[in-house]
């Protein structure tokens, strides 16, 4: 990538770094034409006198950007350097007109090339990808191509989510694992990529896990009907147009296709046939998982979810096509405790002994416990409202 520098001498001491928009648009990618505004969104927070605010659209965070004539300081590796944002009188109403200056002493002009702007590029995409907005897509009916249907703002939080605080922070430590791993992946020669299976009962949040992990990570989703996929082909076209940083969802897989397990039907699995005339077979499924085509593109998740796990054929369950084995069962204390301070704000009771007790008696899920307390849930247990 060409950069296009104008040295300017500051006396004995100094360099100075000029970046007309059009020569930031050279060194980043096209869609980052605003890197520097987007780098120091944090920063003209702490350190500017005076600078703007807006939020991109469905985005939660609040970015800050310089207005001209105002300066920052930036330290990089014990390194200080001296931003200002500058618009040109003549050309005040265009592009050229504006342009970020940068001062540094001339000794770390090799570390500016090499590892300085390097870095504010890499943080930028950080900046642009947080503040992005996640999308949430679908495959057409019987199309092999994907539509966003929404921008996705499902409320679920692990901070919200009904469940064991252990398996919780198991999961989100494994997730971070996954995500800042990538040279170990490269390194060991694996895709990467890391498949969940969600399994339980109905109504045990599933699907409010998949949301959690989703604004957790960052990530977009992809919603992938098996029932509307053709061919194995066609399978294979939807996973490579997904794109990396991303979760891939199939949900109720056991009741989408034939994917039941062979040994207890005592013949191979014959090709999927739907309804609605998919022809996607075990082996294709198995491929999009852990084939050659899944290790195109990555940082991808792929979840399954199932109520009858033991229906699922044992290939497909294995690592490397479904890592992670996550059992969602019916409320307990815990997940009760959870729901009480979601739904009531009540944090502590003294009846809570009592509900632990007829919980081990009973099985709730957590839906069902969700559900009375949205309908006022007045004398349970002698009555928390």
């Amino acid at each position: 990538m060409n950069l296009l520098l104008d040295w300017k001498s500051m006396g004995s001491l100094f360099a100075t770094l000029m970046f007309f928009r059009t020569a930031v648009r050279d060194f980043l990618p096209p869609e980052v034409n605003q890197v520097l505004r987007r780098f120091f969104s944090d920063k003209c927070f702490s350190s500017a006198q005076h600078f703007k605010l807006s939020r991109l659209q469905n985005s939660k965070n609040v970015t800050y950007a310089m207005v001209p004539n105002q300066s920052l300081e930036d330290i990089f590796n014990g390194i200080k350097f001296n931003w200002s944002f500058h618009v040109s009188e003549k050309q005040s109403n265009t592009d050229k007109g504006r342009y970020f200056q940068l001062s540094f002493l001339s000794k770390y002009k090799e570390i500016v090339h090499s590892s300085y702007l390097p870095h504010i590029a890499d943080a930028a995409e950080i900046i642009k990808f947080k503040n992005r907005g996640k999308r949430l897509y679908t495959n057409r009916s019987m199309e092999a191509s994907w539509s966003q249907v929404a921008y996705f703002s499902h409320p679920s939080t692990f901070d919200t989510i009904a469940m064991d605080p252990i398996l919780k922070q198991e999961i989100k430590d494994d997730l971070m694992k996954f995500v800042n791993k990538r040279e170990f992946y490269n390194r060991v020669g694996r895709s990467w990529k890391r498949g969940y299976l969600l399994y339980g009962p109905p109504g045990t949040g599933k699907t409010s896990l998949i949301a959690a992990i989703a604004n957790f990570l960052e990530f977009d989703i992809y919603d992938l009907e098996l029932t509307s996929v053709r061919s194995n082909s066609q399978l294979r076209k939807l996973l490579i147009a997904t794109t990396s940083k991303s979760v891939i969802i199939v949900e109720d897989i056991d009741c989408s296709l034939d994917l039941s397990n062979r040994k207890k039907k005592g013949k191979k699995t014959s090709p999927g046939s739907s309804s609605s005339g998919s022809s996607v077979s075990l082996s294709g499924v198995l491929n999009f998982v852990d084939g050659l085509w899944s290790s195109c593109g990555g940082e991808r998740l792929i979840i399954f979810t199932t109520n009858h796990k033991e229906k699922l054929d044992a290939a497909l369950l294995r690592p490397g096509r479904m890592d992670k084995h996550i059992n969602l069962s019916y409320c307990d204390v815990e997940s009760f405790k959870i729901l009480v301070k979601n739904y009531l704000k009540i944090e502590e009771h003294e009846i809570m002994k009592e509900v632990e007790e007829m919980l081990g008696l009973v099985k709730m899920t957590p839906a069902d416990v969700a559900e009375f307390f949205m309908e006022g849930g007045v004398g349970f247990c002698g009555g928390f409202i």
